[in-house]
């Protein structure tokens, strides 16, 4: 799963542009550290709610929200809440940047694959303008994201190569998760894990030291699952337990399932039953919504 993005053109928000250098122009985290007494979720639903109809700042809860669950892996409730949207023409430009961009995402995720590849264009040449426009660095990572799933691998590595020379020496946790996540995502699919892993580890430096739990999270399982691929089962399993003492919030239930079923299979794949047994016993299945995670729990079961 990957995500990436700041304040531009026609949407403009009442904030500094460093505040929304991130995911898909609107980070749901950044905006609730604003409040981290309150539960996320519900501080977004209260900022949409005091927000006048169609004005900036309702449509840029919307956007928080459509953050919020893709970065849960909420595609049900994600397609949901954008398709209503996804072929308005009186939207603000960004905000109906974003809305091609997650139900591209969304349509993907339910094999609807030649719709997807529909609003993943769109996307990719209104967010091509706008880079071209300003230049911004995450710009880039959202341009070499959309390649990667939608187009080209090779095409998204020169992009990623591109981003890396001419802002490398960014200070910026957020950006530099991205740049290597993204990476991460490309070594992976062009079959080089071990450079994948390499920059699974970078991403997960970088943002270790923030406050995004979300993104630590995804950066912790990202690497728990290159290492188990790479048959490297003691780091695989440090990092899945890991992740799993971040998860704090009941929305991080699902990914907490999906966590869990794979430690059941590391052990599996260490020849340890009991343990694989003992985390499968953990798993709630009616969470597990994805038929890949499904099957694989189902012949976990049957094995052990």
């Amino acid at each position: 799963m990957i995500k990436i993005f700041s304040v531009l053109t026609i949407f403009m928000w009442a904030c500094p542009a460093s505040v929304f250098a991130s995911e898909h122009f609107s980070d749901h985290e950044q905006f609730c550290l604003q409040q981290p007494d309150k539960q996320c979720l519900a501080y977004i639903n209260e900022h949409i709610a005091d927000s006048e109809l169609n004005s900036t700042q309702w449509y840029k809860g919307q956007s928080y929200l459509f953050d919020y669950y893709y970065d849960k892996n909420d595609f049900e409730t994600l397609k949901a809440i954008v398709e209503p949207f996804a072929d308005r023409d009186d939207l603000p430009k960004v905000f109906k940047v974003q809305t091609y961009f997650y139900y591209a995402k969304a349509l993907r995720y339910y094999n609807n694959d030649k719709q997807a590849k529909i609003y993943a264009t769109k996307a990719f040449d209104n967010i091509q303008q706008m880079y071209e426009s300003f230049s911004d660095p995450m710009r880039i990572l959202e341009l070499a994201n959309l390649q990667y799933v939608f187009g080209n691998k090779e095409t998204a590595f020169q992009m990623l190569l591109k981003a890396e020379r001419k802002f490398g020496k960014s200070k910026d946790p957020i950006f530099n998760f991205e740049l290597h996540s993204n990476k991460a995502n490309v070594y992976h699919g062009l079959g080089d894990l071990e450079n994948a892993k390499t920059s699974r580890k970078k991403a997960l430096d970088w943002i270790y030291p923030t406050q995004h739990q979300n993104k630590i999270i995804i950066a912790q399982g990202n690497l728990a699952r290159t290492y188990q691929l790479l048959a490297e089962y003691k780091q695989a399993n440090k990092y899945y337990v890991a992740a799993l003492g971040n998860m704090v919030s009941p929305s991080d239930d699902l990914l907490k399932a999906t966590y869990k079923l794979r430690l059941a299979e590391i052990s599996w794949q260490a020849k340890k039953p009991q343990q694989a047994s003992a985390w499968l016993q953990k798993v709630d299945e009616s969470q597990l919504l994805s038929n890949t995670h499904k099957a694989l729990y189902a012949r976990l079961k049957a094995a052990l």
